[in-house]
């Protein structure tokens, strides 16, 4: 024996040593007949004291505060904005300079079959819609009002941007074919027709004409009252109805709205999926031999179950310290009871495998059998759930505020889980083993007996189907249709040659297309994506994508005092803005310049800073487009700080959006003035620019722990190895099939992404595991083993993990959708690199089988030397313990309990 333990090595004494931790946990809990009750109950009332928690939970919405980077260079440059320049909605409003996204409604009036909207019939029916907007009545604290009544103004008018097209002047032009265009009398039309042809600078044709009535915010009185006449005008358009147009609208928090819809909608899937998992776990405990005794329908119940109280205890608890509820955390449930289910599945294979186990000294079988089960598959759990629970944990560091409180939600959901695994179901199969040494019918818990003790009785065959059954003799007894023949599909499949060659060329190709895909893999968020397919906003940001251009205004702000009068800080500016229209994604054509305007004027002059300010102060009073633009100090003799304005040309890709602010920005770092750029939807587009660097940062730091803990718990170099590699397969495939699947990386596929880093362990582990704890002559015949150990449970577990999540292939919302994509494809691709790729590669470079062959803690010749080495109990004790269990059973013979 001494020998054979120095074979063994550091390795196998100290994951042993691991292995024994749980097992004696096991033993423990099945040494007496209360001790699991007790466990089960304390646990069960931990878990709803901390559901009670839920009581507390609030929630946050706001799509910017969720699906943005925080403390972005965009979020510090508007504080800096509005520091400087006052919110102009209450007097002289241009939706250009604006510091922050206003308060609107907005609608696309299109055509029906597009036909051509610059007829009088059509501009009637406009107007008509119009009239109807503006009398749309909304209510704030008892009053009452319209439109005009909280209308952004300049000069004494509400500002409707596109009302160019209800002038007489436009109409007169529009009967004489004679439309400038982009700018109308002085005034850009570029962003309110769509579906345009143009010709010599002319406006031909459009069937499309979008109106956008601003909204004051210049006050928290008004801010309360656009809010409410915003609310007013939604649930006015669903009403108004035209002839010969179609309709699509949105206000400005109409985002935030569709956002909330789209995720509460889809939480009724759960139930569906609750019930799906449930009726799987139950017929993968229902015995192939029909052995009413070995069924373990209620323990796949039971550890279900386990998986709910985990939500519930993670809702609670985290909603006690304080953590927003965020939308996206609704497909949390789905997740965990997938997890759940494999930890169940791992822990039945235990005890099964556990069959054959024996009463050692001073212990009795159900300990024995504990000991073993818990022993292997304890370690099997807990490496999945700490690599689960730290990819969140590490998720949990993002920037973005809904990746952290998703990650915080579901990290302490698997770690709640975990807890519940050993603390509610172990309990659980402690009990259940009793029942089956005590011969009880799986349902009714009625004492029962083997098909022939009732043939001999003379019972019917419906009464022998529904009653019969005895103690499982081996693994067989135990296992179901759904985990016995899967796994004997596959030990077929990797065996022979020709088919280990045949796999091997498969995953090479795969990852080739992988590689391929993942180096083509577009980013961004479309903020449609937020909302229900048939939600209203839904509607309006297809149709804006598709038929309106999207300019989009940069302000180039000075924001210190200069002396505007020299020449070298002028030509800094122009400089500047020359810089910026070169940028192949700016209009050279278009440009709002006050310093231009001013040098164009008689009044300018240069001969001190005094007199230049004092004329452009007289300058401004006459053209008040500019008022806007320039801080002067309290005494108007200096500028404190001015804007200028560039726009961008059509640019709707959210990559070129992205890479377009951060060129803006290295044209202002250059600059020798202290500039920078700005335009409130440069919050958006931050994540553009961060979400790739913030992803594999995040994966990165994933990967590295999860090799870690596979250290720890799995301390085979090789393995180690080989886990590592097939995680970083399945992650390149994640990554690569997002392309051949229409998914981009964005905030929303980040929170999928760090969650798949865990599951890609999962599988992989449990195989490599199984490979370690099984002797055997070969490693052919070890790979054959190590499959029947944990293969069922892993095909079970990535079965039930998909069936449990295909109803969201019904869903409406993105973010659910999304969410199936990302998890079909990391249980697809686990699944089939840990029973395919993984066998195959262990069968022809594993380690040496002379590593780890008689003596591992899988082989159950030497488990009784195991027990040996545990302190026996005395006689006295082992006999006290006999008779009191004597007693029981003849008291359970007496009268039987159901």
């Amino acid at each position: 024996m001494g020998e054979e333990t120095k074979k063994k090595g550091c390795h196998y004494k100290y994951e042993n040593a691991i292995g024994n931790v749980f097992g004696r946990y096991g033993r423990f809990v099945a040494s007496g007949p209360k001790i699991p009750w007790i466990i089960l109950s304390i646990c069960t009332v931990i878990n709803i004291g901390l559901g009670l928690g839920m009581l507390t939970i609030k929630s946050i919405s706001d799509s910017e505060t969720l699906y943005t980077p925080q403390n972005s260079q965009a979020s510090k440059d508007r504080t800096t904005l509005k520091g400087l320049f006052s919110d102009y909605s209450g007097n002289n409003f241009y939706s250009y300079s604006i510091t922050d996204f206003n308060y609107f409604g907005e609608v696309l009036i299109k055509t029906k079959n597009d036909v051509n909207i610059l007829t009088s019939s059509f501009m009637t029916e406009i107007k008509s819609i119009d009239a109807q907007i503006r009398a749309v009545v909304a209510s704030d604290s008892g009053v009452s009002f319209n439109y005009s009544d909280v209308c952004a103004l300049r000069a004494g008018a509400c500002v409707v941007s596109g009302e160019v097209v209800l002038s007489t002047a436009f109409e007169t032009a529009m009967l004489a074919n004679n439309i400038d265009y982009p700018v109308f009398n002085g005034e850009s039309i570029a962003g309110t027709f769509g579906g345009l042809q143009t010709s010599g600078g002319k406006l031909t044709s459009s069937y499309v004409v979008k109106l956008v009535y601003n909204l004051r915010t210049d006050t928290a009185a008004y801010e309360s009252k656009s809010l409410a006449w915003e609310k007013a005008f939604i649930t006015a358009m669903e009403s108004i109805s035209s002839a010969n147009t179609e309709l699509a609208y949105q206000s400005s928090d109409s985002v935030n709205s569709a956002l909330d819809e789209s995720t509460a909608g889809d939480i009724k899937f759960f139930s569906v999926t609750f019930t799906l998992m449930i009726t799987y776990a139950c017929c993968a405990g229902i015995a192939v031999n029909l052995n009413c005794v070995a069924w373990r329908a209620n323990l796949a119940m039971a550890g279900v179950f386990a998986a709910c109280l985990a939500i519930l205890s993670s809702f609670g608890f985290i909603s006690l310290c304080t953590v927003e509820f965020v939308n996206i955390v609704g497909v949390m449930p789905f997740l965990i009871i997938g997890i759940g289910i494999d930890d169940v599945f791992i822990l039945l294979s235990g005890i099964a495998d556990a069959v054959d186990i024996k009463d050692g000294p001073g212990k009795t079988v159900i300990e024995n059998k504990m000991f073993f089960a818990l022993k292997h598959s304890g370690v099997a759990i807990t490496i999945t759930s700490i690599t689960d629970f730290l990819a969140f944990a590490i998720g949990a560091s993002s920037t973005f505020i809904s990746v952290r409180n998703f990650c915080l939600y579901t990290g302490f959901a698997v770690f709640f889980c975990y807890l519940n695994q050993l603390f509610f179901f172990v309990p659980c199969i402690v009990i259940n083993e009793r029942r089956v040494e005590a011969n009880r019918h799986f349902m009714s818990c009625m004492k029962t007996r083997s098909k022939e003790e009732l043939k001999k009785d003379g019972k019917s065959r419906g009464h022998i189907f529904c009653c019969a059954g005895e103690q499982p003799k081996d693994r067989n007894d135990y296992d179901s249709y759904m985990e016995k023949y899967p796994k004997m599909l596959f030990q077929k499949i990797v065996k022979p040659l020709p088919c280990k060659i045949i796999i091997l060329v498969c995953f090479a190709g795969y990852l080739a297309a992988s590689i391929y895909g993942a180096v083509n893999l577009k980013q961004g968020l479309e903020l449609r994506n937020l909302a229900a397919d048939d939600s209203y906003f839904y509607k309006y940001d297809t149709w804006n994508r598709d038929y309106m251009p999207s300019q989009v205004p940069i302000s180039f702000i000075i924001k210190s005092r200069q002396t505007y009068s020299a020449q070298t800080t002028q030509d800094s500016i122009s400089a500047m803005l020359t810089a910026a229209k070169q940028d192949a994604d700016i209009d050279d054509n278009i440009e709002i310049n006050w310093l231009t305007a001013f040098q164009a004027d008689a009044s300018y002059t240069t001969t001190s800073e005094s007199a230049f300010v004092s004329a452009l102060v007289t300058f401004i009073q006459s053209n008040t487009k500019y008022e806007n633009d320039v801080l002067f100090d309290s005494t108007n003799t200096h500028i404190d700080a001015s804007r200028f304005y560039v726009f961008t040309v059509d640019l709707k890709d959210s990559q070129k959006q992205g890479k377009m602010m951060q060129r803006m920005r290295d044209i202002a770092n250059n600059n020798a003035l202290p500039a920078f750029p700005f335009h409130p939807s440069f919050i958006f587009f931050e994540q553009f620019v961060t979400i790739l660097s913030a992803t594999l940062q995040t994966i990165g730091i994933a990967v590295a722990a999860m090799t870690v803990i596979t250290i720890i718990f799995m301390p085979y170099p090789v393995l180690v190895i080989f886990v590592m590699v097939t995680m970083m397969m399945i992650l390149i495939g994640i990554f690569g099939f997002m392309h051949y699947w229409d998914l981009t990386l964005s905030s929303v596929t980040m929170i999928q992404l760090v969650m798949t880093v865990g599951f890609s362990v999962d599988f992989s582990a449990h195989i490599c595991h199984g490979f370690i704890s099984v002797s055997g002559s070969s490693k052919e015949d070890r790979v054959h083993k190590a499959l029947d150990r944990t293969g069922g449970a892993v095909i079970n577990a990535a079965f039930s993990s998909i069936l449990g999540i295909m109803m969201l292939l019904a869903s409406s919302g993105y973010i659910f959708r999304t969410f199936f994509k990302l998890m079909f494809l990391v249980m697809l691709f686990g699944l089939l690199h840990s029973v395919l790729f993984l066998p195959v590669v262990l069968s022809l470079i594993g380690p040496r089988p002379a590593e780890h062959t008689a003596g591992m803690q899988g082989n159950k010749t030497n488990y009784e030397s195991n027990i040996t080495n545990e302190k026996a109990v005395s006689i006295s004790e082992k006999v006290d313990k006999m008779d009191k269990e004597n007693t029981e059973q003849s008291e359970d013979q007496e009268n039987p309990k159901v």
